[in-house]
């Protein structure tokens, strides 16, 4: 594990939490996972900025031929999937855990939550969005 990244509740935290990973898994030779899993966690903070606006905990783990990220905020609320329109702007980050992650899940903690998400180095993964860009990216 390496250290955590403490993020607080602005608009590049996800940007932030983007580069911290693919320096993360550059250092451990993980480079196929680096999208997915920046994808991923951009996702996951994202979400937690939305709804629970408070400081977040991005953890990075080895785990077997992969890694696990966990997020924790300050919201008790955990993520649900849900339907959205095909023309909504928002709601797609469960979705993108489910299809993506090898595991994904979150547990509550007593002042907020953890969301986790495992990526394994056998998912076969191609992508066509430029992701570098995206970690560079002001979101």
């Amino acid at each position: 594990m390496v250290e955590p990244l403490v993020l607080q509740p602005r608009l590049e935290a996800a940007m932030l939490a983007r580069r911290h990973v693919r320096r993360v898994l550059q250092q451990w030779a993980l480079v196929d996972l680096i999208d997915p899993v920046m994808l991923l966690t951009s996702e996951v903070v994202t979400n937690a900025l939305l709804h629970s606006g408070t400081t977040m905990t991005v953890r990075l783990a080895r785990a077997g031929a992969g890694v696990r990220v966990s997020v924790e905020d300050g919201s008790t609320v955990v993520p649900v999937r849900r339907r959205h329109s095909t023309t909504a702007s928002t709601g797609r980050g469960v979705q993108l855990l489910a299809s993506i992650a090898t595991d994904w899940g979150s547990k509550p903690l007593d002042d907020g939550k953890v969301v986790w998400f495992t990526v394994l180095d056998d998912r076969g993964w191609t992508t066509t969005l430029d992701l570098d860009a995206l970690a560079e990216a002001d979101l």
